[in-house]
């Protein structure tokens, strides 16, 4: 059952009794970690992963889209006494229980909210061992992502394990669980974020939450910040210029190359600070969502100052782009450490991931026929024009996007292999009404055929071809229920 109340000790004491058993396994002993492709899941999956090298164990790393019978189906020939999911399997509890065996342990460490009455996360079922912080009164939405969930069992096992907090950092900004005053992590991943910080991983402080703001230059951080998106000027080098000169900082030094937040004397950090929330708020947005723009920072200290990957938030972007892409062993690869050929290819795909997002938001612009707005939710119907597994990701973004409103939760539709993916996303004043996206979706999915599940505030699945306009109208008719008509 689902506690009500916290239990740190509750989950201190899974975390151990996991991490036990993980490093009693044998050296040599094959050992298989399936984990989602977004940043939370490689993240994870990368956190369990170096903890089992660390032990002297040689993991193999499988990265799937969705945990369903035709990913067991490829998983079940590869031969492996020890299977751990991150980021995944709680929801799948019961297909999971038929994959375990006598000869098979299966470990799940997610963050999901599990199905009602399954499971009790208090010890094993059968020959699964499972955790997750839902069950010890931790919200995973917020309080924790999977990549601290995993963070807390890797600890267990060795102390030296702490040097991984930066990825649980990574994971849960890359699930945008920053959700405390000024784009602060709140809960468990502010414990993880405090302790990183005092034992000198990382940096934490307030700036504008822009692109690699600390290592590119101004005019590159504007251009490229995409979440929250900068109607007019995400993606417009030239834009992002005159609206630097129209605030009165010139974005050039005098040799001609461009200005870092390095260059910028305080006035001048006011100055773009000022005019950015003005503009946003000239453009539609609420001056909360506008202020937002300014938040707390955390910066990688042993990443180099002009990596990619010093900036969490740009950390976490990079291994969801690798995910969405395909390019799974790659972003594997940036979070086992990495920095030689990795990093000239990661920025090879961060130019190509950019120009897809900007042309999917083009293309929901140019498509206004593609938007629903129902008495509870909007929704993109995408069809084949946006890649399944970056749904998810335009939808986040589309909340700072015109016509959309953050009075509703934002669906998203999208053609995948022979189902039709869906993606949820809401906020944190929809959740503090009664919103919860997760069953809301499971719900409406399972009386139109398909499945899905998440999170309050996000959340996913796959229905039926056809059976499109029979799940919007039920999930509108629930959404609607949970939050008592909508807020205009």
């Amino acid at each position: 059952m689902l506690s009500l109340h916290k239990n740190p000790k509750g989950l201190e004491q899974k975390s151990l009794e996991i991490a036990g058993e993980l490093s009693s396994i044998p050296p040599g002993e094959p050992v298989l970690v399936v984990c989602h492709l977004d940043a939370d899941g490689i993240t994870s999956g990368s956190i369990i992963a170096s903890a089992l090298l660390r032990s002297g164990v040689a993991p193999h790393i499988r990265v799937v889209k969705q945990l369903d019978e035709a990913a067991i189906a490829e998983i079940l020939p590869i031969k492996a006494k020890y299977v751990i999911f991150t980021d995944m399997g709680s929801g799948q509890r019961q297909l999971l229980e038929r994959f375990g065996s006598a000869e098979r342990r299966i470990f799940i460490i997610d963050h999901h909210q599990p199905p009602p009455k399954e499971g009790d996360g208090a010890g094993a079922v059968g020959s699964i061992l499972e955790l997750n912080p839902h069950f010890f009164g931790f919200d995973g939405s917020n309080e924790i992502s999977a990549s601290g969930t995993a963070f807390l069992v890797a600890k267990k096992m060795s102390s030296e394990n702490a040097s991984l907090a930066p990825l649980a950092i990574v994971g849960a900004l890359g699930d945008m669980q920053d959700k405390g005053d000024r784009g602060s992590l709140v809960g468990l991943n502010a414990s993880i974020a405090e302790d990183a910080q005092r034992s000198g991983l990382i940096a934490i402080s307030k700036g504008l939450k822009l692109y690699g703001f600390e290592s590119r230059p101004l005019v590159k951080s504007m251009e490229y910040t995409l979440n929250p998106y900068l109607p007019g000027l995400s993606g417009d080098e030239g834009a992002c210029f005159k609206f630097l000169k129209s605030a009165g900082v010139e974005p050039r030094k005098q040799d001609g190359s461009w200005r870092s937040i390095s260059d910028l004397s305080n006035d001048e950090i006011r100055q773009v600070t000022s005019a950015l929330i003005k503009y946003l708020i000239s453009q539609g947005l609420s001056s909360q969502e506008a202020e937002s723009v300014v938040g707390v920072l955390y910066t990688i200290k042993s990443e180099a100052a002009d990596s990619p990957l010093r900036d969490a938030r740009e950390y976490a972007s990079s291994v969801n782009a690798c995910g969405r892409l395909g390019k799974y062993g790659l972003g594997v690869a940036l979070c086992l450490g990495d920095r030689a050929g990795a990093l000239t290819e990661l920025r090879e795909l961060i130019s190509e991931y950019r120009k897809k997002i900007s042309g999917y938001l083009r293309w929901i612009e140019n498509n206004p026929s593609s938007l629903r707005v129902m008495n509870s939710v909007q929704v993109i119907l995408a069809g084949s024009n946006i890649d399944d597994r970056m749904i998810g990701t335009i939808i986040s973004i589309a909340f700072s996007m015109k016509p959309f409103t953050r009075s509703r939760p934002i669906f998203g539709l999208s053609n995948a292999e022979g189902v039709v993916k869906v993606s949820a996303r809401g906020t944190p004043d929809l959740v503090r009404r009664g919103l919860n996206l997760g069953s809301a979706i499971r719900e409406a999915s399972e009386q139109v055929g398909g499945t899905g599940g998440g999170h309050n505030i996000a959340a996913g699945g796959q229905i039926p071809v056809g059976k499109e306009e029979a799940f919007i109208s039920i999930v509108d008719g629930i959404v609607a229920k949970m939050i008592g008509g909508v807020k205009l």
